[in-house]
């Protein structure tokens, strides 16, 4: 096989060339070859690698990955966002990029009573990423999309360098670069703004491999001390590249050596891992000091025994694989269920393919070269950590972003396939590259529209599981969302009959009935949500709001100091809280509470506002004046600004 470049008229530049070349003298792209007599494939191909300079390389995988991924800049805040981003007090100072360093992604919410906080994460980079974009852009969506898809370009961009280096080849860096930057599965890491980490992770990922390339095939410590460096800093982006290692080592196992026994090689490998266990050890102990762990089971997982998440496993990794090659149609839920039997399809299905899979890179093994090798490696070794399923919500264990550094290897195999190709049939193989990604770009376009809002998202997730109460719970908080009031009803209807015993759903019901009008409709439905659940901190402030609005303040008042007492830094509560006092006419009371409010939040526009006309109606005009001044210099809400405007004119004309 390893003449078979030359018969097949290109010559690959492989590693045993490396040995002759000299130290620190870079690899130089390939060179095609004619022979006298043969077809005018190779003819085709070297005029293309003249015409397709490096530059326009660059230039086109930049240029095709911005414009797919154009329609995600109107996209909004979704699913985790609007948590980590939206609802993060956090990110508002720049001091939160140090704390990153001592606390899990998700610690700003350790201390409220919020129920549903995911299992701890520990990604400083992310974090201090996100406290970057927002004081860049704030609440400003486009922003956050138009970092996202700067990282994903520059990504694109390291994947053609990285591949050029391991295969030589500049057509076959070009052509995987096109289709990593066009590949859809990378939505869900694009166009959804909390997928960064794995984007982000991904610029020091592939440096870190392309810099232990270097080292070894051209010496220099420097390389080596890049590599380690980006191999930890990828490692706090995320954890998944901890298995970069791997890479290496089917790297190193592929390269053709010079009569040295197996046993010495692998002695070697292990000795130049040594560097990456300790900086992978430095990583895992500093996470372990801040999480107090390493790895965990997830709450929800807990009815799940053991033997049906292994059982599982199979399924999903044939799932991550049928989803790199045919990636349309993608969800962020695919209704995915535990396989508890052998006898399920799915699962010797999925060994099945498994076997067949190892049976045939068994036989064929002699035939494949080093580049696939490590092509294959860059697939698996990513995907390992993402299948121990077991700390993942039942509901999200096949999840699309964690392919984004698989693709990688995937788009590689697919370039060296596509190149053999087109040594014997130039043609058909340009007509395979240009089908390939014209359907991944489209898929990546029309992908891009279901990340746009909330409930493209949740309708995706409903076609894929249309039984799971949650998918239809969602959806119908999206609607809500946009005010399509009929339309939330029906779904959270959907979620009551399919799970009648969970409180939220009666709750978020009764908001949905609130906008069409029924206001007792929704306190019946609150009613029923703290029956079942007394605690609830959003039904008791929901139902004070309604009883507000019927009149009802002495109930209202009730069930706003019912929040109060559970979650003191409540503003939501005391907002309503202070309103109600100031319905009742105890205006002394009202500006209490709109005080300590402000002394939490002072840029609550509203509280200052109602908080200057409690102070007019205690005749304290002139601290209603500059309280009202204040709020009218603060607002950005042109109706709630006239109506200021009027009030702030009619106190000042009072004597």
């Amino acid at each position: 096989m390893r003449g078979e470049t030359l018969r097949r008229t290109i010559a690959v530049v492989s590693s045993r060339r490396s040995s002759e070349m000299k130290q620190g003298q870079p690899k130089k792209p390939s060179v095609l070859k004619i022979e006298p007599g043969r077809d005018q494939s190779g003819s085709r191909l070297v005029s293309l690698n003249e015409v397709l300079t490096e530059r326009r390389a660059l230039f086109l995988i930049v240029t095709s990955t911005v414009l797919v991924y154009a329609n995600s800049l109107n996209g909004a805040f979704v699913f985790d966002d609007t948590k980590q981003i939206v609802g993060n007090p956090a990110l508002r100072t720049w001091g939160n990029i140090l704390r990153a360093f001592t606390s899990d992604v998700w610690s700003f919410q350790r201390g409220t009573l919020t129920a549903d906080i995911p299992p701890p994460y520990y990604r400083p980079l992310f974090t201090a990423y996100l406290t970057l974009n927002y004081q860049l852009f704030g609440l400003w969506e486009p922003g956050w999309h138009l970092m996202s898809l700067f990282v994903h370009a520059a990504a694109s961009v390291a994947v053609y360098f990285l591949l050029r280096r391991l295969s030589g080849d500049h057509l076959i860096a070009t052509l995987a670069a096109l289709i990593f930057g066009l590949h859809p599965a990378h939505v869900e890491s694009v166009s959804w703004i909390s997928g960064i980490p794995d984007p982000l992770s991904a610029l020091f990922y592939i440096p870190s491999l392309l810099w232990y390339v270097r080292y070894r095939e051209e010496g220099g410590r420097k390389w080596l001390a890049a590599s380690l460096v980006a191999y930890g800093l990828t490692a706090l982006c995320k954890e998944t590249p901890l298995a970069l290692p791997l890479v290496l080592c089917v790297w190193e196992l592929a390269r053709p050596q010079i009569k040295q026994g197996l046993a010495s090689r692998l002695k070697g490998i292990a000795l130049l891992m040594v560097p990456y266990a300790v900086v992978a050890t430095a990583y895992l102990a500093l996470r372990f000091s801040v999480l107090g762990r390493i790895s965990w089971k997830h709450p929800f997982m807990a009815s799940v025994p053991d033997s049906a998440i292994w059982m599982t496993v199979p399924y999903v990794f044939v799932s991550y694989v049928q989803h790199l090659i045919a990636p349309f149609y993608l969800s962020l839920i695919y209704g995915t269920s535990f396989i508890t039997k052998a006898s399920d399809p799915r699962f010797f299905v999925s060994v099945g393919f498994l076997l067949a899979l190892g049976y045939l890179l068994w036989t064929y093994r002699n035939k494949l070269n080093a580049q696939m090798w490590t092509a294959l490696a860059l697939i698996v070794a990513p995907l390992l950590p993402v299948l121990n399923l077991k700390i993942f919500h039942y509901e999200y264990i096949i999840q699309d972003r964690y392919l984004y550094l698989p693709s990688i290897g995937f788009c590689y195999l697919i370039a060296i396939l596509i190149l053999r190709l087109a040594r014997k049939r130039a043609p058909l193989a340009a007509a395979v590259s240009v089908a390939l990604l014209l359907a991944f770009g489209a898929s990546t376009i029309l992908q891009n529209r279901v990340w746009n809002s909330s409930v493209g998202l949740w309708q995706r997730a409903v076609y894929y599981s249309p039984t799971s109460w949650s998918t239809h719970y969602n959806l119908g908080l999206a609607y809500i969302g946009v005010k399509q009031h009929q339309a939330a009803q029906t779904e959270l209807l959907e979620a009551r009959r399919l799970n009648p015993k969970q409180a939220t759903i009666y709750n978020n019901l009764a908001l949905a009935q609130a906008g069409l009008g029924d206001v007792d409709g929704a306190i019946a439905n609150l009613k029923a949500a703290l029956a079942l659940d007394p605690d609830s901190i959003e039904a008791h402030n929901n139902l004070g709001a309604f009883l507000y609005d019927k009149g009802d303040y002495s109930g209202a008042r009730r069930e706003f100091l019912t929040v109060i007492h559970r979650d003191p830094a409540s503003g939501s509560a005391r907002f309503n809280l202070a309103r109600t006092l100031a319905a009742m006419g105890d205006h002394a009371a009202a500006i209490r509470e709109y005080e300590v409010l402000l002394a939490q939040e002072p840029n609550d526009v509203a509280a200052r506002y109602e908080l200057g006309l409690s102070y007019a109606a205690s005749n304290r005009k002139q601290e209603a004046a500059t309280e009202l001044g204040r709020a009218l210099r603060m607002d950005r809400d042109a109706n709630r600004a006239a109506e200021m405007r009027k009030k702030f004119e009619q106190i000042q004309k009072t004597p």
